[in-house]
């Protein structure tokens, strides 16, 4: 593994601990709305400065940008690291062990390092551009599936009532009846790693942000994903509505899902 990736892992691991004790600690049926929004805001904006914090004890003139705390710059020739400490927010609030911090790290504007950890259940998604994928330390690969009947589709739905999200949704129902199952754990960043570890087959997913964007992709083409809009345009553009699958399944899921 990188020493640049070892580095983020410990201190995403570190962020994980701390979530998951605050997590414990914290009495949700107790709690006023106020009380889970603020919450969830000290989390996120604490953790993500804890993290940065760890980091330039290694990378000093290494730049930061968080989700939540915004851009923290070092040296403008320096990596940028991308960081997400809660992918998904709704997962978290409820208590549900569905949610990720998630780092990556772009170096002359391309991603080479990425880290996406649960901290509910210690699985370890990592990957370095050109030296592949790992599980927990371990090598993923994607499913070699290509028949859409057989196979396990992870999804999120879209929200709101753009015309985008009304053809993204459609695409979705009619997939239901096409694959051997569906699945929607709620984190894009969990779903597009269960691609690269052959839990699910391929995704479907809705409203895909910058910093899950970044660091999965890698992840999933180090594992010998293809990811495309969903829709079929030529580029990804985040908020994304995007399909991921081994190469063999990407074409027949795109082909049967167009709006």
């Amino acid at each position: 593994m990188q020493p640049m990736v070892n580095l983020a892992l410990r201190a995403a691991r570190n962020a994980g601990q701390d979530l998951a004790r605050r997590l414990d600690r914290f009495d949700a049926n107790q709690s006023t709305d106020q009380e889970k929004a603020k919450f969830i805001a000290d989390c996120a904006i604490g953790l993500e400065k804890s993290i940065i914090f760890e980091m330039r004890k290694s990378f000093e003139n290494h730049n930061f940008n968080g989700r939540e705390t915004g851009y923290s710059a070092g040296q403008e020739d320096q990596p940028e690291w991308h960081i997400c400490v809660i992918d998904d927010i709704t997962n978290f609030r409820v208590g549900i062990p569905a949610f990720a911090i998630v780092m990556g790290c772009k170096i002359n504007g391309k991603t080479e390092h990425a880290v996406v950890l649960n901290p509910m259940n210690s699985d370890e998604f990592t990957a370095s551009r050109g030296r592949g994928a790992q599980l927990n330390n371990r090598r993923i690969r994607c499913s070699s599936n290509h028949d859409l009947g057989d196979a396990i589709i992870g999804y999120t739905r879209a929200l709101g009532h753009k015309e985008s999200s009304y053809d993204q949704n459609q695409r979705i129902q009619g997939l239901m009846s096409r694959c051997y199952d569906v699945r929607n754990i709620g984190s894009n960043a969990l779903s597009l790693c269960y691609v690269a570890a052959d839990r699910f087959q391929g995704v479907m997913l809705s409203n895909v942000d910058e910093f899950s964007l970044i660091a999965t992709s890698l992840i999933a083409s180090e594992a010998g994903c293809l990811i495309a809009d969903a829709s079929g345009a030529p580029t990804i553009k985040t908020p994304a509505n995007l399909v991921a699958s081994n190469p063999r399944l990407l074409k027949g899921l795109l082909t049967r899902n167009q709006a």
